[in-house]
């Protein structure tokens, strides 16, 4: 039976806080640059570790509030970086800001003070917030947005940078006002030396979103998506799920592909595309398509695959079958993959 998935393709979005300018738009000269790139790191198989520069790890303060984030369960973030944020972390008044904003009109002037503090205290991606370019700032709070935070935004990256920092790098130098194209792409190949593959997306998206892209530069940038894709990287799994879905392609063998890679390594859109297709099969038994629905649900609370399965009627039956769902959601790679530059819009 086919399978729609014109839904699956829009379930996944990003906060992208600086704009395209003609500094960061894609040329035609890229295509031996990246050329040369890839062939001094090749990779033509998906690894068998994820190597991927993220902001928290395993045991730091944010990481499994962050972590619910990424997996939209927002309700058990909010519970661990509400006390967190009163005891000023500015990192958690970001990420609150970031779930509170548009969840009611009297949530937003609460998001705003949080970013606002938050960027006070020296978070770059809460200042950044308040670029002009920014459309949810101009959308909520459009009297706040202006390039002094960008500025302000720019030292403390330059700051971080210091640090070594992979991602306060790349944004210290992509935002000078003097930012060239050559800077540019060499910022987004240093960071993907780096494992912070998100520019290297953000690069090739800029191409294969377009009406009519050059092909040239299309098959280049599906193969930066696959360096990304190789990597484990999840944000270029669901760009390559987009651009088979663009040409009609999600019945393909590397659909079902990019599918099974994502929910291994916790891809939303991969996880709903394992939700519908499971729906959809008529070889499986109304136990396994609920085991399907209920792994889902507890991986990143998508409940709606459940009103459409029938659970075992036996107890033990349903016993098994959530433990099997539990397994399922439990053998996802707990690796973080967002960051302040991208927040899922939920």
């Amino acid at each position: 039976m086919k399978v729609t998935i014109t839904t699956l393709l829009l379930v996944f979005s990003f906060l992208v806080l600086n704009g395209c300018s003609k500094a960061t738009t894609p040329q035609q000269a890229d295509i031996a640059v990246f050329e040369q790139f890839l062939s001094e790191n090749p990779l033509s198989s998906i690894s068998s570790s994820i190597d991927v520069a993220s902001i928290y790890m395993p045991g730091d303060p944010l990481f499994e509030s962050v972590l619910y984030i990424q997996r939209n369960l927002w309700a058990e973030a909010k519970k661990q970086l509400e006390p967190m944020a009163k005891s000023q972390n500015p990192d958690a008044k970001f990420w609150l800001a970031s779930i509170t904003w548009g969840t009611g009109i009297k949530n937003n002037p609460m998001a705003k003070k949080l970013y606002m503090e938050s960027a006070e205290q020296g978070n770059p991606y809460a200042a950044l917030f308040f670029s002009p370019k920014n459309d949810i700032c101009q959308m909520y709070y459009s009297s706040e947005c202006s390039e002094k935070w960008v500025g302000k935004a720019q030292k403390l990256f330059a700051e971080k940078a210091k640090t070594g920092d992979v991602r306060a790098v790349y944004y210290s130098t992509t935002l000078k006002p003097d930012l060239t194209h050559e800077k540019y792409i060499d910022a987004v190949i240093q960071s993907a030396e780096k494992h912070y593959y998100y520019p290297l997306v953000e690069y090739a998206n800029k191409i294969i979103n377009e009406d009519k892209p050059n092909k040239n530069m299309e098959a280049m940038a599906v193969d930066l998506l696959n360096y990304a894709r190789f990597n484990n990287f999840v944000p270029a799994i669901e760009s390559l799920m987009s651009f088979e879905g663009k040409y009609q392609r999600t019945q393909s063998k590397l659909f079902k592909e990019l599918i099974a890679q994502g929910i291994k390594v916790g891809s939303n859109k991969s996880w709903t595309g394992f939700r519908i297709y499971s729906l959809h099969d008529d070889s499986l038994t109304e136990t396994q398509k609920y085991i399907a629905a209920k792994a889902t649900d507890l991986f990143n609370g998508d409940d709606f695959g459940l009103s459409f399965t029938h659970p075992p009627k036996e107890k033990d039956a349903l016993i098994a079958a959530n433990k099997k769902a539990q397994e399922k959601a439990d053998s996802v790679k707990r690796v973080i993959y967002i960051d302040g530059a991208h927040v899922p819009e939920g």
